[in-house]
């Protein structure tokens, strides 16, 4: 897991100056206005987190937990989070006189499996109306696509909300039943992606906010849930969520980068999905449906991994099988959507290489580069000559890839992953293979070219 970074920015609630006070008035100062406060973890990192909010007692709260409504003064205060003995995040908070505010505390996984930097957002809560239901998204769900939510009738209430925002209070002029449905969508999209419950259903003069959190990943430690946090009484709930009824499948496409374990058999709860992938092959296409399903590799006489992979409903990933056969792994990294150039990320899983370099002359393509995850895609044309993998480990290990013509030629306006395998233990077993993920359809494997790779040091 990497360590989360410290973040320092000041949050501001509310706009509105101190009504002024005559001093004729009364000779005593008058008593500073309420701010009223809740704080709710969607996603992290680390099972709790600890609130501390100036010289208030700390606040300990685990995933999905909100605190207390909390009334104080309006004014400044010092804010931070910690969890598993670190401080993972501080600002000043500044809460104004009469202001209600909702604050989420939400953390995801990059297209490269690692931790992103815990989050905190605001979100100022409305005004009730007796004659409607109000109702509003956040998305806090890292990686996933845009949301729209879609009421029981097919209305269209909140339209293509992205990551790290919320959207508009849509106003229901009549109250939801309890146990009636809503349907999460792509925008634009007719096919629908979740259908989401709500148990108590939404009555008249109600405001809820339902939080999106959790992640997308196959292999993501949070599944992919939604929060209602009720703005009346301060309660969160856990709303059931599914694939709707006609989601589509989600895919999948495994290489196999360990280079100590021999060929593996895929199979899920559906059935077989490949057979005999050897060490620097990859498969075709695999559909699997959305939401849970099992999934085993197997060796000739034993299983080699076995475990759950959540599918979301239209999502392509690449599974990287990497480590030993004593201790397998697996790396789910979203397959990126074409464009007019070449997209391109590394992957690292050489074992025994923590953390590496690698250089095109004294220019940084990627910069420290971990065991076990990849660089963010980038467009455009990969660098015409050998590059430098550098260790950052001790023994500064170095070896020289190169890009040859025919690389060139295959990755031109592809979508192609260069995975970096092996072990250091034998120099000269590390390999570079670029392979060609937009090539991989149902019918075709994956292409999978070897680039020339020597130890240079």
């Amino acid at each position: 897991m990497r360590k989360a970074s410290l973040l320092l920015w000041s949050i501001a609630v509310g706009c509105e100056p101190l009504p002024y006070q005559s001093p004729s008035q009364t000779e005593q100062a008058p008593p500073t206005p309420s701010a009223f406060l809740h704080v709710v973890v969607g996603s992290s990192a680390v099972p709790t987190l600890s609130l501390q909010l100036g010289d208030l007692p700390n606040v300990e709260l685990a995933r999905h937990e909100v605190s207390p409504r909390l009334s104080l003064p309006s004014g400044e205060y010092a804010l931070s989070l910690s969890g598993s003995g670190q401080r993972l995040y501080s600002s000043s908070l500044r809460l104004l006189p009469e202001s209600e505010t909702l604050l989420v505390a939400h953390q995801g996984v990059d297209s490269g499996g690692l931790w992103t930097s815990l989050r905190l957002t605001p979100l100022h809560l409305g005004k009730r109306d007796s004659q409607h239901a109000r109702l509003r998204l956040g998305h806090f769900c890292e990686g996933a696509p845009l949301l729209s939510l879609v009421s029981p009738g097919g209305d269209v209430l909140v339209d293509g909300v992205g990551s790290g925002f919320v959207s508009a209070y849509a106003d229901l002029g009549q109250p939801l039943a309890m146990a009636s449905s809503l349907q999460l969508r792509s925008p634009r999209q007719s096919a629908p992606l979740w259908d989401v419950t709500l148990p108590a259903g939404l009555p008249l003069s109600s405001a809820t906010t339902l939080l999106a959190i959790g992640d997308p990943s196959p292999l993501g430690s949070e599944p992919f849930s939604l929060l209602a946090f009720d703005e009346e009484s301060g309660r969160v709930t856990a709303l059931p969520v599914r694939p709707a009824t006609g989601a589509a499948d989600g895919q999948i496409y495994l290489v196999h980068a360990a280079s100590s374990v021999s060929e593996v058999t895929a199979k899920s709860g559906q059935g077989p999905l490949f057979s005999r992938i050897g060490y620097q092959q990859a498969s075709p296409l695999g559909a699997l449906h959305a939401g849970t399903t099992e999934l085993a590799l197997d060796l000739a006489a034993q299983t080699l991994w076995r475990g759950s992979l959540r599918m979301w409903p239209g999502k392509s990933w690449l599974l990287l099988l990497y480590g030993t056969q004593t201790l397998p792994k697996l790396l789910a990294l979203p397959r990126p959507e074409r464009a007019p150039q070449t997209v391109w990320r590394v992957a690292n899983v050489i074992e025994g290489l923590g953390s590496a370099d690698l250089l095109d002359g004294d220019d940084a393509v990627v910069n420290r580069l971990g065991y076990g995850s990849a660089s963010e895609p980038q467009l455009g044309t990969l660098p015409r000559r050998t590059l430098r993998l550098r260790s950052r480990d001790s023994g500064q290990a170095s070896w020289d890839i190169s890009l040859d013509q025919a690389a060139q030629a295959a990755a031109q306006d592809q979508v192609v992953t260069i995975l970096l395998t092996g072990t250091v233990s034998d120099k000269s077993k590390v390999a570079a293979l670029m392979i060609v993920e937009s090539r991989a359809s149902a019918a075709m494997a994956a292409p999978v070219i070897a680039l020339p790779t020597v130890p240079s040091l």
